[in-house]
């Protein structure tokens, strides 16, 4: 009977003393044949040679590693083990089965690591079939039937018992394979989905119980962020144990300001590889996320403020995650954040992020990822962009804060609306009283004191104003420093700057070193030839300092410059992103090269230019160029200039009289 058959599988299962009878070198033979041969087919008789009654458990599992261990493990001899465990017939007997195969396959992995002691990393077969072994365990075991995000799945027939049995096992194994499989340390690339493999197989093994997740962190030695995030979330973030504490634990404040993405999720796994050709299992949703440095995730109007680039471009990745959730829970949301992300039309200056791919997912991931990075200075941005004509941004902030409002940070219910935490320099801010339109973009909040609204006319929902305290917005009212603006005077740090010509927007900010001057951003507008801001020198002879980045299209740094009536003259260094730098004498006709240009520097390089005289030489990191200057340059001011499109940072900008 049944019954019957369930209370002999269970006394076999807990190790019966009475099983008294042996397989033979014949049942043996068949069982290694039928395995090697992995015939779907052919796992009943296995089943009904591994799982007598009258053998010990001890007895079955050896018979299966004996069978299981000598041959690689396959796609097809996957399907062959889940059929003998999962198989009809096989209720009874699963539990006996399922830690004999976790047992065989585990030898397995033992022999393959014992084939390749000195050299794993450097075997990618060995790795992948590794990592297929840990995937089918997480996937086909731990995981079988339908288990919740906490606890398995009763109806799958593996109890509770078995469970620990296969989870001690698994630790065991990992403990004897440490090297590669235990803690956070530092192990090669090549191995590093392999650990995470394994660590998540043994999360998802363990037996339900309040303290399975420090169970799991004690057992694999998990510390620090990656402890908190896998203790308080579930959560596994394994990498090559390349990214130190400090960049996890931003991570995993990110995440925890982003419910959305935190949702179901099992592991984050942070390496060069994304997804590779064994894709990692875990119960829940896999993120494979890129540790790579990543820019400022503002579009280059904003001067950079403190970000860690690493623990950035992974915040990306998890942005996109809760917005893709966020889209898919909202409909109409979706429908008007595809329209928004149309009308930027990938144009940076309209766009709110970096987005790394032209789906709404990406687009409106950018745009949260800029809020958890420096929400103030996304709403400056995106508001002053407004003013000068160029709604779409102001859109997308509207569709991100929906997004983010979808999961919202607090779970209570708030009657002025809901509330979600935004990045602000090193530390966190709250957008709350968040009011919605009926598609789920935000049209009001709350914000460092501020009450702002976004007003979007229906049914279009296009942007047409903003006000702050119930005024409309003016420029004086955005605070975040370094958002280039048009406007004819700038001043910050004791420099001031007017508008020389052209249609220049200009952004300044106080440098880090407090005896330079500021960070000073100039982007070039449509105007023909140079748009120029000028600054008027301490004298005829002076030297003028910074750490010079152009980006997009040629721009730099002007000196004896004036205005004419068709454009600019002056002498300039002029670097052409992917080109040449050039000291060069800039007027009406053209420009003059004063020497033999250099290759253009691929990123800030520190400049030195000094004007004495008509002589004037300019050191651009480690290479010098010179020239003499003509009578009609023998006056005029210090400009910063670039053309159409030119995105020119000079960090610590410093003029000193010679």
């Amino acid at each position: 009977m049944r019954i019957g058959g369930i209370l002999v599988g269970a006394a076999v299962f807990f190790g019966a003393t009475s099983a008294n009878a042996a397989l033979t070198s014949s049942e043996k033979g068949q069982i290694k044949d039928f395995v090697a041969g992995a015939r779907a087919e052919n796992a009943q008789k296995v089943r009904a040679l591994v799982a007598r009654t009258d053998l010990t458990p001890e007895e079955s599992v050896a018979a299966l590693s004996a069978a299981v261990t000598p041959v690689a493990f396959t796609e097809q001899r996957g399907v062959f083990l889940k059929e003998l465990a999962f198989g009809g017939a096989s209720a009874a007997s699963r539990p006996v089965l399922v830690l004999a195969e976790v047992k065989a396959l585990l030898a397995r992995a033992d022999a393959i690591y014992q084939r390749f002691v000195g050299g794993l990393d450097h075997e990618p077969r060995a790795v992948q079939e590794l990592i297929a072994i840990y995937g089918w365990l997480d996937a086909t075991i731990a995981n079988a039937g339908n288990p919740t995000s906490t606890s398995h799945d009763g109806s799958a027939g593996i109890p509770a018992a078995t469970y620990e049995e296969c989870s001690r096992a698994l630790r065991d194994h990992v403990e004897q394979q440490a090297r590669w499989l235990k803690g956070d340390g530092v192990v090669p690339e090549t191995v590093s989905r392999l650990r995470a493999q394994a660590q998540v197989t043994l999360v998802d093994m363990l037996p339900d119980g309040l303290t399975r997740r420090v169970d799991a962190a004690d057992r694999l030695a998990i510390k620090g962020a990656r402890r908190t995030m896998l203790t308080e979330w579930g959560v596994l973030f394994a990498d090559a144990g390349k990214i130190d504490d400090a960049k996890v634990e931003r991570v995993r404040q990110v995440l925890a300001r982003l419910p959305g993405a935190r949702r179901d999720l099992g592991l984050v796994y942070a390496g060069d590889a994304r997804g590779g050709t064994q894709p990692l299992r875990a119960r829940g949703l896999v993120a494979y996320v890129a540790p790579v440095a990543e820019r400022y995730p503002f579009a280059d109007e904003a001067t950079p403020g403190a970000y860690d680039a690493t623990s950035s471009a992974i915040a990306h990745d998890l942005a996109v995650i809760a917005a893709k959730r966020a889209l898919d829970k909202l409909t109409d949301l979706r429908a008007q954040a595809e329209r928004d992300a149309a009308a930027a039309a990938g144009d940076p200056s309209r766009l709110l992020g970096r987005p790394r791919a032209p789906s709404v997912e990406h687009v409106v991931g950018a745009a949260i990822h800029a809020l958890m990075t420096d929400g103030p200075r996304a709403v400056d941005l995106s508001l002053a962009r407004l003013l000068g004509s160029r709604p779409e941004t102001a859109a997308l902030l509207s569709d991100a804060l929906g997004a983010l409002a979808a999961f919202p940070s607090s779970e209570e219910a708030d009657a002025k609306g809901p509330s979600v935490e935004l990045g602000k320099a090193n530390a966190w801010t709250t957008a709350s009283a968040i009011r919605l339109a009926p598609n789920g973009a935000a049209i009001g909040f709350t914000l460092d004191g501020h009450a702002w609204a976004i007003d979007r006319a229906s049914p279009t929902y296009v942007v047409l104003a903003a006000r702050r305290n119930g005024q409309p917005v003016s420029a004086g009212q955005l605070s975040a420093k370094g958002v280039p603006r048009e406007g004819s005077k700038w001043t910050d740090s004791g420099y001031t700057f007017t508008k020389l010509r052209g249609s220049p927007r200009v952004g300044l900010s106080t440098g880090s070193d407090t005896n330079a001057g500021p960070n000073v951003k100039l982007l070039g507008g449509g105007s023909e030839g140079f748009d120029a801001v000028m600054v008027a020198p301490p004298g005829p002879d002076f030297t003028l300092e910074g750490e010079l980045v152009v980006r997009d299209a040629p721009g730099g740094v002007a000196l004896r410059a004036s205005s004419t009536k068709k454009g600019l003259r002056g002498v300039a260094l002029v670097v052409t992103p992917g080109g040449r730098a050039a000291l060069t004498i800039v007027d009406d006709g053209g420009e003059t090269n004063l020497a033999a240009p250099i290759e253009s520097p691929s990123g800030p390089v520190a400049v030195r230019i000094t004007v004495q005289g008509a002589n004037v030489e300019a050191v651009v990191g480690k290479s010098t160029l010179k020239g003499t200057l003509p009578e009609s340059l023998a006056k005029g001011d210090v400009a910063v200039i670039g053309k159409r499109n030119a995105n020119v940072e000079i960090a610590g900008f410093t003029l000193k009289r010679k």
